[in-house]
């Protein structure tokens, strides 16, 4: 009594185009676990070992800081729970989508981000008209295809979703899950 282990004593391996999923209660440290990977909270112990592409050995991603963690930060991407709060209410779907390109210098222009943004927004099921639409304009459904359409805009090796199809109907969850699943086979 009096401290809680969000999570403790946790040993897994994910493979390139393979999908885990962890399965618990609220609280259990499913997101905690999420976002330590990512690096988005920090570890209190242990190792998040990850072999980047292109690399024949793997670094640890909790011991990584500054420039080393910012170089690989682009492989890794995650998916949020909440569509809505995940997307800058402010910026419009454009901004949003090109915003990690930029980031990471991907991309030889505005143009060409601009082209690999409707690119995403189509293989995500919007359009080129969405562009100057801002998040408060789209339905639950649409929002979480933005958020896919942003985590994928740096072309990640690793990608992370917190229960990405929670917030949505049941309707739309298979929608996103097919949609998940053609991504992860292209």
């Amino acid at each position: 009594v009096g401290y809680v282990k969000a999570v403790d004593g946790i040993d897994f391996k994910v493979f390139p185009k393979q999908t885990l999923g962890l399965v618990g209660e609220s609280g259990c440290g499913k997101t905690t676990t999420g976002r330590a990977i990512l690096r988005l909270i920090e570890p209190n112990g242990g190792e998040v070992l990850y072999r980047p592409s292109g690399q024949d050995t793997a670094v640890n991603l909790a011991q990584l800081s500054g420039a080393a963690l910012r170089n690989i930060r682009k492989e890794l991407q995650i998916i949020f729970q909440d569509p809505y709060s995940s997307l800058n209410p402010r910026m419009p779907v454009e901004s949003i989508i090109t915003e990690p390109m930029v980031i990471h210098n991907i991309g030889s222009g505005p143009a060409e981000r601009r082209d690999r943004t409707v690119a995403l927004l189509e293989e995500v099921g919007l359009g080129a008209e969405h562009l100057r639409r801002f998040p408060h304009e789209f339905s639950g459904g649409q929002r979480q295809r933005i958020g896919i359409a942003r985590a994928l805009a740096v072309q990640p090796e690793f990608l992370v979703c917190d229960e990405a199809i929670a917030a949505l109907d049941v309707s739309i969850q298979a929608q996103v899950v097919n949609l998940l699943e053609d991504l992860q086979t292209e």
